[in-house]
């Protein structure tokens, strides 16, 4: 029995999820509301695993109310991005608290611009922080504007409960074939199972991209500021983003963006759906090329984004888990016969990775469900792996 997809679904919950759109490598950035993109040297700044050396996802990018685990930053470091084309001599982490002490580390290119606990030792001493990040040249010399960011260190993070919208088409809406529940209601599940609690909005339309839902308004009360969310999950047509990154990269800036300060909670983001390719790459000459199309435009609509609206996003990395798992067992154990929808095992596995997200802790420790407890302890491996934790 085929995995059933589900023609559209409005139910109670939110997250946004996109995979889609980008600017043409080469265009000029957009210019940030009030300020001038040439003065955005720093572009944010991530918590990275320092064995990976990949942003623990959820906790990065690093925005104002984060609140991190005194014991997060052990193996991690603080790593600041750039804009398009950047390359400074360095990077001056200061933290000062509410007390008045502080301390400051100016990290160089050599060390990968990595601020770790022994640089910045009050990472993982409680306490309510600004973070000032600021660019240098070689010589020392401040470059560009410095980006700041208030967070908390709390001796143990607290276990919130989440509002998340998802806004995609059967790729988010395929069904697994023992539950019936889809990749949205499975991490409302597994977040269940782990005791916390995530509410779910989902405007799900097979065979849809995020412009046809936008222009149908099927979108348009969910993303009213009515409700607003800690996250807004996008998950875009499953090839757009790779063949026609222009379109995507419009839809994603013109049409969704503008309801974003509405939409989400404050500290609330924007979590792109990094979409897998498909067993038929075409027009691309193999999935390897189709695979590096969408990390190229992946990159550069964050990169858009992010000069643009200066809106806190990410990627959930979806893709790269499914490269990680074909490579070890074949194309077959992901993707099914039509060749584009997930298997059950790949419902489970993109749920895994959203939970890593949005949960902000690892996804290691989430219940088997329906999965057999090797393949769902390899599955949750893999989505940790690509998830930073």
């Amino acid at each position: 029995m085929p995995n059933r997809r589900r023609p559209w679904t409005a139910v109670l919950g939110v997250a946004v999820l996109l995979g889609a759109a980008v600017v043409p490598r080469g265009a000029p950035p957009v210019a940030a509301r009030g300020a001038p993109a040439a003065a955005r040297v720093v572009t944010g700044v991530s918590l990275v695993n320092d064995a990976t050396g990949r942003p623990v996802l959820g906790l990065s990018p690093l925005t104002d109310g984060t609140v991190l685990d005194a014991a997060a930053p052990a193996g991690r470091s603080l790593r600041a991005g750039f804009a398009p084309g950047v390359r400074p001599g360095g990077v001056t982490y200061t933290m000062r608290g509410t007390d008045g002490g502080g301390t400051a580390h100016t990290a160089p290119a050599a060390s990968g611009f990595r601020c770790d606990t022994t640089g910045c030792p009050l990472l993982a001493r409680p306490g309510r922080y600004t973070l000032s990040v600021q660019a240098v040249t070689g010589a020392g010399d401040p470059l560009g504007a410095p980006r700041t960011v208030r967070l908390t260190v709390a001796a143990a993070a607290p276990a919130t409960d989440l509002d998340v919208l998802f806004v995609g088409n059967s790729l988010l809406g395929t069904v697994n074939r023992t539950s019936g529940e889809d990749t949205p209601a499975l991490v409302r599940r597994l977040a269940a199972a782990a005791g916390r609690t995530v509410t779910v909005t989902e405007v799900i339309r097979s065979g849809y991209t995020l412009r046809r839902t936008w222009d149908d308004g099927l979108v348009a009360a969910a993303l009213s500021g009515a409700r607003r969310y800690d996250a807004i999950v996008l998950q875009e047509y499953s090839t757009l983003l790779a063949t026609d990154p222009a379109a995507a990269t419009d839809t994603l800036l013109h049409r969704y963006a503008p309801t974003f300060g509405r939409a989400l909670k404050p500290g609330g983001r924007v979590v792109l759906f990094k979409n897998w390719a498909l067993a038929d790459p075409a027009p691309f000459p193999s999935r390897a090329a189709a695979t590096a199309a969408i990390d190229a435009h992946a990159a550069d609509l964050s990169a858009a984004l992010a000069a643009a609206r200066d809106t806190p996003h990410l990627f959930a990395p979806i893709g790269d888990a499914f490269e990680t798992v074909i490579a070890a067992r074949g194309t077959a154990y992901l993707i099914t016969a039509d060749g584009k929808h997930p298997t059950d095992t790949a419902v489970y596995l993109d749920a895994a990775v959203l939970c890593g997200v949005l949960l902000r802790a690892s996804p290691r420790d989430l219940d088997d469900l329906y999965v057999p407890a090797p393949a769902a302890a390899y599955l949750r491996a893999v989505a940790a792996t690509a998830t930073g934790w």
